[in-house]
């Protein structure tokens, strides 16, 4: 007799399922070569749709939960997989785009400097879910040498690019290495036929705060409060990373406390439950 599947359970495979045929869509993208251009405003795009999709994964991950014991895992390692693939696909488009800027000469707009030197930072988020997942999850080894091209890519650019008037010291940018040489192309795999996307189930209403218990001085977020907080952030139109570090934390550290895996900061806590609240307000607005 057919086991019958709890709702949630059946929506997040749907949601799984739209997880990949974005992976497709963002490969597809990728492997054609008209749209890495030269123009910031294009890679800016770019970095955004690889933002949402994550965000969207961070979604379905925290449903795993609703699963049961013996499938959590290997869903868990399966999504991992995806994620990894599409990051692998993130360096070495970026690694095109920005040479591809250098190569056209244009003069990058204001704003570009700070946008640059976030995506110097997500390199060191990316070694870091490595370090946590990638023996665990058996994700393919990073390619140290693509890494250092990207970094020293991201320096010429950060020193090439104008700053924006600040009203405290801005750190210094990091020390310039030797010019890398120019690449090849992103070689496109076999050819992916991409599936119509399904329709993504409607999310519930959203709550005006986490639930977080205190443990020995601990703070330790609700499993599967991601869901919540992703919504959150599409409601205000930002990123995971943007979230992150308006909370004083990094994405990967954020993944992992929302997922009830890390505790987090006394501070970091009062900052996401007033941004729940905030947003929460502004959804029944929105609605009334």
């Amino acid at each position: 007799m057919n086991q019958v599947l709890k709702p949630v359970v059946q929506e997040t495979l749907k949601l799984v399922g739209v997880v990949e045929n974005q992976s497709r869509e963002l490969l597809a993208f990728c492997q054609n070569q008209k749209n890495l251009s030269g123009h910031f405003a294009d890679y800016k795009r770019f970095v955004e749709k690889i933002e949402h999709f994550y965000v969207f994964v961070d979604l379905v991950d925290g449903r795993i939960p609703e699963f049961e014991e013996s499938k959590q895992q290997p869903l868990r390692k399966h999504l991992s997989k995806i994620r990894w693939k599409i990051t692998i696909l993130e360096l070495d488009t970026t690694r095109i785009y920005l040479i591809n800027i250098s190569r056209s000469g244009r003069r990058l707009p204001l704003g570009a400097r700070e946008f640059l030197m976030r995506r110097l930072d997500r390199l060191s988020e990316i070694a870091q879910y490595y370090d946590r997942f990638g023996e665990e999850h058996d994700l393919t080894p990073l390619n140290e040498e693509l890494v250092e091209a990207v970094r020293k890519l991201l320096e010429q650019n950060i020193e090439n690019a104008p700053k924006l008037d600040e009203f405290q010291p801005a750190p210094p940018p990091p020390r310039l290495s030797a010019t890398p040489s120019a690449p090849p192309p992103l070689v496109a795999p076999e050819a992916v036929s991409v599936p119509r996307p399904l329709a993504t189930p409607k999310l519930p209403p959203l709550p005006s705060k986490i639930n977080v218990r205190e443990q020995w001085g601990r703070f330790y977020v609700e499993k599967g409060s991601i869901v919540a907080v992703s919504q959150a952030c599409k409601s205000a139109a930002i990123s995971l990373d943007q979230l992150a570090a308006r909370i004083g934390v990094s994405r990967v550290a954020l993944t992992l406390m929302l997922s009830g895996q890390d505790p987090m900061p006394r501070p970091a806590v009062e900052k996401l439950q007033k941004f729940m609240a905030d947003q929460s307000a502004l959804a029944r607005y929105r609605a009334s």
